[in-house]
C-alpha cells in the first residue's frame, strides 16, 4: 500500500483485508505495518492524521487510534505534539535460521543476527551415565556425565529449551560455569581445548507438552520443532548428546539437498540404525523431562 502525506490511497487491496475475519484495528494495523516495513512510509516521516487515516480506510477515528497505539508498543511508531511518526525499521524477529551456517552454537548464531542471547538454566548436575547415555556416548555404564538443561532466549524472547549431556571424561568440571551467559562449545574449546567439528542432526515437527509450552510461551498443542543432536570432536568422541525443542515460530532449518549425495558417516548405517539414533537418543532425554 502506497503513502504519501496527504495519506495512504485507498485501494482494492484493503477492501480485500476488510473481508478477512480480523478486528478492523488489526487490518489497520497489519496495512501500516506493510508500509513502514516495505519503505513506502519513510524512517522519521509523518503520518497521516487520524482523521485523514479514518477516512482512507473507511474507518472510525477509535479504530485507528487502537492500531496506531499497537504499533507504538511495538516501536515502530511514536507520538510527539499531537502527530505520528513513523519511529525506526521493524525490529529484528527474535529467531534464527540454521543449516547453511554449518555447525555454530545457539550464541553464535543470535550475534550472525545480532541479537542479545541469554539463558536461565533450569539443571545443572554431573552423575552417573544411564545404560542408554553409556552406549550412545560410548563411554561405560555409570561413567559420570553433566546434565545441562537451558532455557534460551534471543532479546527475551524464549526460543529453544537445550538439554544437553556431556561425558565428564571430555570436561571434568562445568558446574562453576555461568551459562546463563557462556556458551557450552566455547567454554569446551577454551577450557578443555575440545572443538566441536561435526553433528548428526535429526528434526522433527511436533506439537508443545505442556512442560515445554509453558517454558516457550505457548499454548500446550502449538507447533514446536523438535531436534535430537549427537556432536563431535576432531578425535570422533561423542562429546554431547542433545535434544532441542524449539518454538515453532522462531526456528528455520535450511539445507541443500543433491541427487545421489549422501552423508558418509549416515551411509554406513543401515536404515534402521539411523532411525534408532534418534529414537535412542529422543527417549534417553525425555525421561528426564
Amino acid at each position: 500500500m502506497k503513502t504519501n502525506q496527504s495519506g495512504p490511497a485507498t485501494s482494492t487491496a484493503f477492501e480485500a483485508e476488510a473481508m478477512r475475519p480480523l478486528p478492523l484495528h488489526q487490518q489497520v494495523n497489519d496495512a501500516l505495518r506493510r508500509s513502514i516495513i516495505s519503505g513506502d512510509l519513510a524512517l522519521g516521516g509523518r503520518l497521516p492524521s487520524e482523521r485523514v487515516l479514518a477516512r482512507e480506510f473507511g474507518v472510525s477515528r477509535v479504530t485507528v487510534r487502537q492500531a496506531l497505539k499497537d504499533l507504538e508498543q511495538e516501536g515502530l511508531v511514536e507520538a510527539g505534539d499531537g502527530l505520528r511518526w513513523v519511529a525506526r525499521p521493524a525490529p529484528a524477529l527474535a529467531s534464527v535460521e540454521e543449516g547453511v551456517t554449518g555447525l555454530v552454537s545457539f550464541s553464535e548464531l543470535g550475534a550472525m543476527r545480532e541479537l542479545t542471547v541469554r539463558a536461565k538454566v533450569l539443571f545443572c548436575e554431573t552423575r552417573p551415565s544411564s545404560l542408554d547415555e553409556a552406549e550412545a556416548i560410548r563411554i561405560a555404564p555409570g561413567a559420570s556425565v553433566h546434565e545441562l538443561v537451558r532455557l534460551r532466549y534471543l532479546e527475551d524472547v524464549p526460543v529453544v529449551v537445550d538439554h544437553s549431556v556431556i561425558p565428564a571424561t571430555v570436561a571434568p568440571s562445568l558446574n562453576d560455569v555461568d551459562f546463563t551467559t557462556a556458551s557450552l562449545y566455547q567454554t569446551l574449546a577454551s577450557r578443555y581445548g575440545c572443538t566441536v567439528t561435526r553433528a548428526e542432526y535429526a528434526l522433527e515437527a511436533r506439537t508443545a507438552d505442556p512442560q515445554h509450552a509453558e517454558l516457550l510461551g505457548l499454548q500446550p498443542g502449538e507447533p514446536v520443532l523438535e531436534a535430537w543432536q549427537t556432536t563431535f570432536d576432531g578425535q570422533g568422541r561423542v562429546i554431547q548428546l542433545c535434544r532441542l525443542v524449539y518454538r515453532g515460530d522462531r526456528y528455520r532449518f535450511r539445507t541443500l539437498l543433491e541427487v545421489g549425495r549422501i552423508s558418509t558417516e549416515l551411509s554406513r548405517r543401515t536404515p534402521a540404525e539411523s532411525a534408532a539414533l534418534g529414537d535412542n537418543l529422543a527417549s534417553l532425554l525425555r525421561r528426564r523431562s
